[in-house]
This record gives C-alpha cells, structure tokens and sequence, in this order.
C-alpha cells in the first residue's frame, strides 16, 4: 500500500462493527471493502482516545446486548492501538489545539470548549469535538494518514500539510 500507514477514527470502527455485525451501510461496506485489501493490520492503527470512546460508548448504551459489546472489543483489539504520550500532548496536541484556539476562539473569551466555538467567515458551529483534537494530533504525531468520516475542515485549515485525512466510508 504504498509503504503509507493509517489511523482510523472512531467513526470506521462504528461502520466495522456495523459490517461485522450483520447490518451493514454503505459506508460500512466501504470500508471493509478497503480494510479487506490490505494484507494485514500492521500499517493500519487506533490510539487509545479510540479506545476510550468505544468503551465509553458501550457503557452508556441503553440496550446491552452482550454480543455486539463483544464484537465491539474484539474489533478494537484487532487493532495495534498507539499511546499518548507527554511528546504528543506537548508538541502536536498543544499546538493543534492553540492554532484552533487562535483562529476559532471568540474574542471575548467566554466560550472555552472547542465544541462551543464559531467559524468567523461563515458563522457556523466548527463541529470539531475535543476527541478529534487528540486523534488528529495522534496520526500527526506517528506521520499516519487520519482515515474519518468527519470532514474536520477547521482541525485541516490550521493543520496544514501536516496533516493528510482520508475517508474510506464513501
């Protein structure tokens, strides 16, 4: 695959585990279909934020049914999931999330969660969530290509060329 490695968002494991469940969607097929052309695992990973939210997620379900809950894990141990570390949050995290802050941020300050925050051009929510920060940061990071489902334009517009993001959903 062109010696490129990946880092899936937490939205490919939600269309994985949809595949793999029996009900897949279109993006879901998508993305096994293109999980399936690799040779194995080793060039595409998870990190731990990944990880968190899925466990999250199973805990906070309504209906709990063992089974998807056991596939749920199984696909994210399927995966090698990388670290954070004291060098991503102080060099790639912190300073992604200081060009969002810079750009994005009211001037009045009293909107401190990035989830709160406005793009001045266009007056829209960013509709960037302080998870994306750190998975972004992670693929930043380790020089992975960030596959997602999100369109994460703000995290992209101050990111730069340090960041490549792909969606195999579609």
């Amino acid at each position: 695959m062109n010696g490129k490695c990946y880092l899936l968002d937490t939205n490919m494991l939600g269309y994985l585990a949809e595949a793999k469940a029996g009900a897949p969607s279109i993006e879901s097929v998508a993305l096994k279909s293109k999980l399936d052309s690799f040779k194995d695992n080793k060039t595409v990973f998870i990190c731990s934020i990944n990880a968190g939210e899925v466990e999250y997620g199973l805990k906070i379900a309504p209906f709990k049914d063992p089974s998807k809950q056991t596939l749920a894990r199984q696909i994210v141990k399927s995966f090698s999931c990388l670290p954070i570390d004291d060098r991503i949050a102080l060099d790639q995290y912190s300073d992604l999330r200081a060009k969002l802050f810079q750009k994005y941020a009211p001037k009045n300050r009293k909107k401190k969660r990035i989830e709160e925050w406005i793009d001045p051009t266009t007056s829209k929510v960013l509709q960037v969530q302080e998870n994306d920060v750190w998975i972004a940061a992670v693929a930043m990071a380790y020089n992975l290509i960030l596959v997602t489902h999100d369109k994460m334009n703000a995290i992209k517009a101050v990111a730069g060329g340090n960041l490549e993001i792909t969606d195999w959903s579609k």
